[in-house]
């Protein structure tokens, strides 16, 4: 799966509530999460950037008198000439940035999360999403040390523990990477997602008994788990269960069909069956969605085709 698909689900959204003053911020918020989760991102920015408007006051150099600020996050905030009203405005931005995260736009995404990092630094989610960005861009350093900063101020901040895990996953140390994926099934043994993770790092690990152990575990706690259906179809492919592999990845695309790795895998499967035609449909779907992926289907189908004759 590309690496901005398998980020996406992890971000976390932030929905800070207060009672006290502008209930139009709270129910913009609302609305732009709601907005978010349907697709509609432009409505979402708006209004996460209606709530900032707000929730802070734009200000212009210097401090008014009886106006001061205090602290460090404070002091972040003069010199971006805003002045924090409430927790509102860094989970507008932590929400703005993961919009504009789904969107690709990753320049944007992080300075709003960089933005909620100075104005509130005890806000975890605002670390973990932008541990998201440096792991997007292989800066695993900096991904690292933003992860276990989370996991410092939230220590029981389930994503942050697999934003390392999979960051620990990429620089080789799988052994670290396994016992990060531990704890946080520790932390969240309910939890169809860690699982799942857990699985695809034992899959890359090379245990492919304890990876299906874990698959079947995910959907045991959630049947209609895209995730684990597609993880699972993947392994069966590699194990030349192509029966299985289909019937796995169809029903992952059944459930939800942005995927476009599992239009290929599942083409790959057809096309070791000799049902060409359907493998074509399958290729072609998946290079509308990500023209990227052509190089590495052509290869495939090539080698497959060469070792069915």
């Amino acid at each position: 799966m590309s690496r901005i698909f398998i980020l996406l689900a992890i971000l976390s959204f932030s929905l800070f509530v207060c009672g006290q003053s502008s209930e139009k911020a709270d129910d913009l918020l609302r609305r732009g999460l709601r907005s978010h989760a349907s697709g509609n991102y432009a409505a979402a920015i708006d209004d996460f950037s209606r709530v900032i408007e707000l929730t802070s006051t734009l200000r212009s150099t210097g401090t008014a008198k009886g106006q001061g600020f205090a602290g460090p996050a404070d002091e972040a905030a003069q010199r971006d000439n805003i002045r924090v009203v409430d927790r509102r405005t860094a989970a507008a931005y932590i929400n703005r940035g993961n919009t504009y995260f789904f969107m690709g736009n990753i320049d944007e995404s992080l300075e709003d999360y960089e933005r909620a990092i100075r104005l509130t630094p005890g806000l975890a989610e605002g670390y973990m999403c932008r541990g998201s960005v440096w792991l997007l861009r292989k800066d695993y350093d900096r991904a690292i040390a933003d992860y276990r900063q989370a996991i410092k101020v939230e220590p029981k901040l389930v994503k942050a523990y697999l934003g390392l895990a999979m960051t620990l996953m990429e620089t080789g140390d799988r052994t670290n990477a396994l016992a990060q994926f531990d704890l946080a099934a520790g932390i969240a043994p309910t939890s169809a997602e860690v699982f799942y993770r857990r699985g695809d790092a034992k899959c890359t690990a090379g245990d492919p008994a304890g990876a299906l152990v874990d698959f079947e575990r995910a959907l045991k706690l959630d049947p209609n788990y895209v995730g684990a259906y597609m993880g699972r179809g993947r392994l069966r492919y590699t194990q030349f269960d192509f029966d299985g592999a289909v019937k796995d990845l169809t029903r992952a695309i059944q459930i939800d069909g942005r995927f476009p790795e599992c239009y290929m895998i599942r083409g790959f499967a057809l096309l070791m069956q000799r049902k060409d035609a359907e493998a074509e449909a399958d290729f072609k779907r998946a290079i509308a969605m990500m023209p990227s992926l052509e190089v590495e289907i052509d290869a495939g189908s090539k080698k497959i085709k060469t070792i069915r004759n």
